[in-house]
């Protein structure tokens, strides 16, 4: 008997120089992605990493706190 195996690639976390790169309308992509998936970049990134900041100074700037848009206290 003969089991095949498959192996998945571990999903890099988002770079600082990808979050904070342009789309093809000219737009920031931190300012375009969902919180949702926000939320999930942040918490695979390290603490205190530039995403992290960048994540955290995006919630400021439009006005909320990080801990409730991105569900930090689940």
């Amino acid at each position: 008997m003969t089991t095949k195996t498959t192996t998945t690639k571990a999903t890099p976390t988002a770079s600082y120089e990808w979050l904070m790169g342009r789309d093809e309308n000219g737009e920031r992509r931190i300012e375009t992605l969902a919180w949702p998936r926000l939320g999930r970049i942040y918490r695979a990134s390290q603490p205190g990493s530039p995403v992290r900041k960048a994540i955290n100074a995006e919630c400021r700037r439009l006005g909320y706190a990080p801990a409730k848009i991105l569900g930090l206290n689940r």
